[in-house]
């Protein structure tokens, strides 16, 4: 890659983990590489870079120690003389930062998770305000047994490589086709099958909390998203989007309805989610006649799911918009293990 693109990043405007990630970010974006690329690219100059720890880094689950970073913008083809300004901007980032990047903000209203805008916890905004004292107490306290007894469950599966608990056996009286769409799964936009449905951030920059967004599938998992049956007897039901995710718990995709996050998809904490809350179903729908695409409509609406100016982008957000016959509402549905 040209480094010329790389020394155009501002790394002196850097002040906290937020703006380190978002640089490395588009360091790698810059790159063209993936992460796979970047670990064998690493691994040849005797490095270690491990794509679930770039991976984590990028999503700024965690602030990256100063060996990763320098492996990882040596590897995306920064020279030499720049891995120094950028162990300077990770300094300056950990001395701005005001809480580990891989904790929930204390309190969901006082601004956004230091290390990352976008890793914002799941609970924190179910009506303009925010959450509710009691509903905060989610992760702050309350049920703070619960979510150690998810992660333990999580960290258990992933040890012996299998997925997260999912929903009992489908009842033998559905019918196939709505069997095959239930459990783990990835949502693919169908223009851009290298980008799956995952968690991302508002790309105005207007919501601070996490939102749907396309992202590269190599970088989207976690949350792993899994359709479940809001009636799991019926053959014709919508569906909850679920995500699990290890930190923040199980949640589901929901439609904001007011504020600067109209119309964008934000996890809310399960609990919060039933099945009186039609802004939180989707109808998955065939969208084509040739191939298997489908589109998710809001439940009891002529709405969809597509993307923020019908854009291909890395990193755009989805939006829930009239229905029509549009590419960017179709989407591939995968099985995923």
């Amino acid at each position: 890659m040209s480094t010329d693109g790389v020394g155009k990043l501002d790394l002196q405007g850097v002040s906290d983990a937020a703006d380190l990630v978002g640089l490395l970010r588009e360091l790698k974006q810059r790159s063209g590489l993936t992460l796979r690329e970047l670990e064998e690219r690493a691994r040849a100059r005797g490095e270690p870079l491990a794509r679930s720890t770039v991976s984590d880094m990028l999503r700024g689950i965690r602030l990256p120690a100063p060996g990763t970073v320098a492996a990882f913008v040596r590897a995306c083809g920064a020279h030499e003389t720049d891995v120094e300004a950028w162990l300077e901007a990770r300094r300056r980032a950990e001395e701005g930062a005001s809480a580990r990047p891989s904790e929930p903000a204390p309190d969901p209203g006082a601004g956004i998770v230091a290390g990352a805008r976008r890793t914002r916890s799941w609970v924190t905004a179910l009506r303009p305000g925010g959450l509710t004292r009691r509903a905060r107490s989610w992760v702050l306290a309350g049920e703070i047994t619960t979510g150690l007894v998810a992660v333990a469950l999580w960290t258990l599966s992933t040890a012996l490589g299998a997925a997260p608990a999912s929903s009992p056996a489908v009842p033998p009286d559905v019918d196939a086709a709505a069997r095959e769409l239930r459990g783990f799964a990835e949502i693919r936009p169908a223009r851009t099958p290298r980008l799956c449905l995952t968690e991302g951030r508002d790309t105005r920059g207007e919501y601070l909390n996490a939102v749907a967004a396309q992202l590269p599938c190599e970088e989207a998992r976690p949350p792993h998203t899994y359709l479940r049956p809001v009636e799991p007897t019926a053959a014709g039901t919508s569906y909850f989007i679920e995500w699990q995710h290890p930190q923040h718990g199980r949640g589901c995709l929901t439609v904001r309805r007011e504020g600067p996050g109209k119309d964008l998809l934000e996890p809310w904490p399960w609990k919060s989610c039933d099945a009186t809350r039609t802004y939180q179903h989707f109808r998955i729908e065939p969208a084509a006649t040739t191939e298997a695409r489908y589109r998710l409509r809001l439940e009891g609406t002529q709405r969809c799911v597509g993307l923020r100016a019908d854009s291909t982008e890395t990193g755009a957000d989805a939006t829930v918009e009239p229905c029509s016959k549009a590419a960017d509402q179709q989407f591939l549905i995968r099985a995923a293990a």
